[in-house]
């Protein structure tokens, strides 16, 4: 039967302790060294054990202040339906239902001049946008998303964006509707870009959902790509 490595058994002690409630939410964690003593290993076997409950979600972290415990997790199931072509309320929708607070925040608009994007993402010729904006849910970043579109679609997002509304806001103004294509799903690991927007840990796991949107005609106007985290975002896809 293989040993359970010693950090681990250090992991599963706090952990425990959180589950019980010696430890609830906000509380921070006795120091490192208090830690060591108490369970008799050394400092370097409780730090690895905070690293993994931090890359689980459950401990937080603060330079120069100490671990807390983190929030319960609250992960939201956001429902996408795959039949009909309302897209812009719903997440924002489920968040306010759910008694969240929200914002979309604009974080780059970048303009695009490279055809090769253009076919590579299913989109018209021309030049287009770039648009990296992240969805702030009670002060916490969520998930953050980068489209693509052409430029002659909105007017500039720099000056013209609202934190309610946000990019599919801007595309209603002129048209009925808007038309799923397709969705794909996968997971991946966190990248440094992710890291620094959504403020986890490199490599922790993310739900990706890539799409292409259409208009009212079913002409192809935007590709998106949705980087979630995994602790606070699930997917419901409804037929």
């Amino acid at each position: 039967m293989t040993e359970i490595p010693l950090y681990e058994q250090v992991r599963q002690s706090l952990e425990g302790s959180i589950a019980s409630g010696e430890y609830g939410p906000g509380d921070k964690l006795p120091g490192e060294s208090t830690l060591a003593a108490r369970m008799g290993v050394n400092r370097l076997t409780v730090r690895r054990a905070i690293e993994e409950l931090a890359r689980a979600g459950r401990v937080q972290s603060r330079q120069g202040s100490g671990t807390y415990v983190a929030p319960a997790v609250t992960r939201l199931p956001v429902s996408q339906s795959l039949s009909t072509p309302s897209l812009v309320s719903g997440i924002t929708e489920q968040l306010a239902e759910h008694g969240h607070s929200y914002e979309d925040v604009l974080l780059k608009a970048s303009r695009v001049n490279q055809p090769q994007t253009n076919m590579e993402f299913g989109l018209p010729p021309g030049p287009l946008w770039r648009i990296d904006n992240a969805l702030v849910v009670d002060t916490e970043t969520w998930m953050w998303s980068s489209s693509w579109l052409p430029q002659e679609l909105i007017r500039d997002p720099r000056q013209h964006w609202s934190p309610v509304s946000g990019l599919y806001g801007m595309l209603l103004q002129d048209r009925s509707e808007l038309i799923p294509l397709w969705r794909s799903f996968s997971a991946e690991a966190a990248t440094a870009a992710d890291a620094s927007t959504l403020r986890v840990k490199p490599g922790t796991p993310l739900i990706v959902r890539d799409g292409l949107t259409a208009d009212e005609d079913g002409n192809p106007i935007l590709r998106v790509t949705r980087r979630a985290r995994m602790d606070r975002v699930s997917y419901v896809l409804r037929y």
